[in-house]
């Protein structure tokens, strides 16, 4: 215990004799933490932000379909939106919002230009309260329930030439095969932060879309979202025994979507590949700053060992040393990571030409943002540190093979 105390005091003082020698290995750490963390929560904020795009202003966390829905996504295999089913859902806790859709795919035409598009009939305020959609209205003003408006996408409204006033023609597949035609006014431009929703999505009130589909009190999908993203399973199992019996279920995000799922995996492996060759270089450093901090002090080392200190009780107070500039630099690195991720989180830097049209053409909305989470900075954080502890084995088996008479005389 005795022998503790005063390595660790040396250790300490050790520190503190060289100034620079010490700020250099704590600010080696430092750096390789603070980029660990950034790179790490840049990654994350991007899928994060791709999440939120695509599931919470479109799908939602959760939706009911009818069993058949899964296999033939057709409006003959609708369910049906009475107030039984709104009872079960305002029932079931942990759900946040929701709303009764149709949502197929039909011809929108403006003069000559005529593209496929996916036409969303829904309720007016259950929609912007699960999605916020009010909020996504560029030009124009949301539309109303006793209206026939549309409000559509800035990215299709280009490709079709049209504006706020203007009418399209809708031409489709109804219930039970019959023929959906209809006019309908433009009451608003809206825009989204995913590409692929600004240039295919349709906005009409529910009532209308049933009308012209010609299926009265029927919805393709009941959208949910939650009070929190980590009870998804647990509501989606409370909602599913609340529904047993009947002919619907309750379909994930992750069920429905899993070309998104597998899009972040796969680019979550490419960023582990970043994240590693990161490692390398940082490892380097780490490396090359203690193998320098060590022939300098070569000749220290062998006076204390000429004088009666043991190489292994001289071993040790390196080690120590090692241990309080890694755990300096370690919390100093993760503390100056959090200001930049909670501004990068708050205040997205928004991405301009090439670039912008880069992430575009990916599928991510074209702006730099970050997430801050405790599980990043802790794992980055240990991770580094750890990498440090065992990078300074070497020169601790180097000290332990110090001779005092050779090191004398280097």
């Amino acid at each position: 215990m005795e022998n503790l105390k005063i390595v660790f005091t040396l250790a300490w003082r050790n520190l503190w004799r060289n100034k620079m020698r010490t700020g250099i290995m704590i600010a080696a750490t430092l750096f390789a933490v603070f980029l660990a963390i950034l790179m790490k929560s840049v990654q994350e904020g991007a899928y994060d932000l791709q999440i939120q795009n695509l599931v919470s202003y479109h799908s939602g966390f959760l939706q009911i379909q009818n069993e058949a829905f899964e296999e033939d996504k057709s409006l003959d295999n609708g369910l049906f939106f009475d107030e039984g089913l709104a009872q079960k859902i305002q029932e079931t806790k942990g759900i946040s919002a929701y709303t009764p859709r149709i949502e197929s795919f039909i011809l929108a035409s403006s003069k000559e230009i005529t593209k496929g598009v996916m036409l969303t009939g829904t309720n007016p305020t259950n929609e912007n309260q699960l999605t916020g959609l009010e909020k996504r209205v560029i030009e124009g003003k949301y539309f109303s329930s006793g209206s026939d408006a549309l409000m559509l996408g800035k990215g299709l409204a280009k490709f079709l030439k049209v504006g706020v006033g203007d009418t399209l023609i809708f031409y489709g597949s109804g219930y039970h095969a019959s023929t959906a035609v209809g006019q309908y006014p433009i009451t608003a431009i809206l825009e989204f932060g995913a590409p692929q929703l600004n240039e295919n999505m349709i906005y009409m009130p529910l009532k209308a879309c049933q009308e012209l589909f010609g299926a009265p009190d029927l919805v393709t999908s009941v959208a949910l979202n939650l009070n929190s993203r980590r009870d998804m399973r647990k509501v989606q199992t409370a909602l599913e025994k609340s529904l047993k019996g009947t002919d619907n279920t309750v379909k994930n995000w992750e069920e429905m979507m899993p070309e998104l799922v597998s899009s972040i995996e796969g680019d979550r492996a490419s960023g582990s590949i970043m994240l590693g060759i990161l490692y390398m270089i940082i490892g380097f450093v780490i490396y090359g700053t203690l193998l320098m901090m060590i022939n300098e002090r070569i000749r220290e080392f062998s006076m204390l060992i000429a004088i009666g200190m043991k190489n292994k009780l001289l071993s040790a107070t390196l080690l120590i040393e090692c241990i309080i500039m890694t755990f300096i630099g370690a919390v100093l690195g993760s503390v100056l990571s959090l200001p930049i991720t909670n501004w990068l989180h708050h205040s997205p830097i928004k991405l301009e030409g090439g670039a912008g049209k880069a992430y575009e053409q990916v599928g991510f909305e074209p702006v730099i943002t970050a997430i801050t989470r405790f599980d990043i900075v802790a794992s980055q954080t240990y991770l580094v540190a750890i990498m440090s502890l065992l990078l300074s084995v070497y020169p601790m088996i180097k000290v332990l093979k110090i001779n005092a008479l050779d090191g004398m005389r280097a």
